[in-house]
């Protein structure tokens, strides 16, 4: 097995220019630590995948002391742990982290009377780690008037080892990308210096987002001249479509890995969310793999366009001339997105009407841009209706009543699906890894086809409130 040497880094992001003053420490306002974190994976071994940690804290709320040589300095110890995760371990499985560190950090400035908001020492950790589900524990200790922190985040580590299909790493955001060959750089990766932005904010002094990640095995959707397609783009948090401009299409000879890099300009971007999401597409232009990121643009001098609602009253309304049949036809289908009061308002509503109403206020409060004719999400959502009953529909049921088709429509498409449909020793199943869903980050659910009649049912989830079987692999095996 290759073996991998543990690296760390750090560097400030955002420098100001520095005035030296006497070496004498200047009482500051005690500021809550401030502390961002940030991973991902990539390729290594047959057995392990590179996972790389990556941290961001505040300089003005570190606490520092005078030094004579550097100015001030600020000393932290931070401990670092991976555990397995809760809704993966079994009853009786060791609960000590599969990987730990400590470190004490330090961090100089010439003056701290010259920090401000905004700059932050970024620091990075690299180590070698298994496939599976994970729960990542940062801890900042209490130090004197300093109160401590404690991050938790959950992990999800994918396998690229099966050289058989094609696989995207997860995606690293960054202030910075630039060639480099100075191996000994912490930031060096393949001959490149990458500066990741672990809180994923941009704008104003940061207005380009760069990316960093890598293709796998693309041969596998390469054409007849050895190529494949690479799309990129910037889009919305709350619509899938790339925004005007901030779109890159590029044909990449197939290798593995391929390197992706770029950089978008978002110093027109109004504040908000958003998500950068690259994509590999086949011969037929389908997208065979994709990933996502989610970043945030503070742009307080970018006005967004606030739609103005169209006047639409219930009576001329599409709503108002639907047959019984079709109300109920959509509540069921409704009942995929709907909230838990919304289903109890459903159970409580017999008249007709009143329920005709009720489906169109439902739309209604999901309609990202009322000033239109269109309502994009609807439209969104039976799009993934129709596409899961073409991709999904057997014997048994539509497509948008399977587990898949459900999931698809609810969450929309994975970032990344691992098909296990050939497997000795285990029943067929698919791995759908989505990089980020509101409220639970990175998330996982795995589907099997337990009968063999091309059923796939859901067996396990990260996600709240969906179906979960810790030892889903033993429940698949042959």
């Amino acid at each position: 097995m290759k073996r991998i040497r543990i690296q760390t880094a750090l560097i400030l992001t955002l420098a100001v220019v520095y005035i030296v003053t006497p070496a004498h420490v200047v009482a500051q306002e005690a500021l809550p630590l401030q502390v961002d974190l940030d991973q991902a994976a990539f390729a290594y071994d047959e057995d392990t995948s590179l996972l790389e940690i990556y941290l961001a804290f505040g300089a003005k709320t570190l606490t520092y002391q005078a030094d004579s040589t550097q100015g001030f300095w600020a000393a932290l110890p931070v401990d670092l742990a991976i555990h397995r995760s809760t809704a993966a371990t079994l009853e009786g499985t060791p609960a000590d982290p599969i990987w730990q560190d400590s470190l004490t950090l330090s961090f100089a400035v010439p003056d701290t009377s010259q920090l401000v908001e905004g700059q932050y020492f970024v620091h990075q950790v690299r180590t070698a780690v298994a496939p599976g589900e994970y729960e990542l524990h940062v801890e900042v200790p209490t130090q004197g008037a300093r109160q401590g922190l404690e991050l938790q985040r959950d992990v999800l580590i994918s396998d690229y080892s099966d050289t058989g299909l094609v696989g995207l790493s997860d995606i690293t955001l960054a202030n910075v990308i630039a060639q480099g060959e100075n191996r000994e750089d912490p930031f060096f990766k393949n001959g490149l210096i990458v500066r990741p932005n672990p809180n994923q904010l941009y704008g104003q002094a940061l207005n380009r987002v760069y990316y960093y990640a890598e293709a796998y095995n693309t041969t596998e959707i390469a054409g007849d001249d050895g190529q494949y397609t690479l799309l990129a783009y910037i889009a919305e948090a709350n619509r899938p479509q790339p925004l005007p401009g901030l779109q890159d299409r590029s044909e990449r000879p197939a290798r593995t890995p391929d390197v992706l890099v770029g950089a978008f300009d978002i110093a027109a971007l109004p504040s908000g969310s958003y998500f950068l999401r690259l994509a590999l597409l086949n011969e037929d232009n389908e997208a065979e793999v994709e990933q996502a990121r989610k970043f945030f643009v503070y742009n307080p001098g970018i006005q967004r366009e606030e739609p103005v609602a169209l006047e639409v009253s219930f009576e001329t309304s599409q709503y108002a001339t639907m047959s019984e049949e079709e109300v109920e036809r959509s509540f069921k289908h409704i009942d995929i997105i709907a909230t838990e009061r919304e289903r109890r308002r459903i159970r409580n509503i017999q008249d007709l009407d009143e329920r005709r109403r009720f489906l169109m206020e439902f739309w209604q409060l999901r309609d990202p841009n009322p000033a239109t004719v269109v309502n994009e999400y609807r439209d969104e959502f039976y799009q993934r209706f129709q596409y899961a009953n073409q991709r999904y529909s057997n014997s048994f049921r539509d497509g948008w009543e399977a587990d898949r088709g459900r999931i698809l429509i609810k969450y929309g498409a994975p970032s990344q699906i691992e098909p296990h449909l050939y497997d000795r020793d285990a029943d067929p199943h698919e791995i759908w890894q989505y990089n980020n869903i509101a409220g639970e980050g990175q998330a996982m659910f795995i589907f099997a086809d337990r009968n063999g009649y091309g059923d796939f049912e859901l067996l396990h989830s990260t996600v709240a409130g969906e179906r979960k079987t810790p030892d889903w692999q033993q429940s698949i095996r042959r």
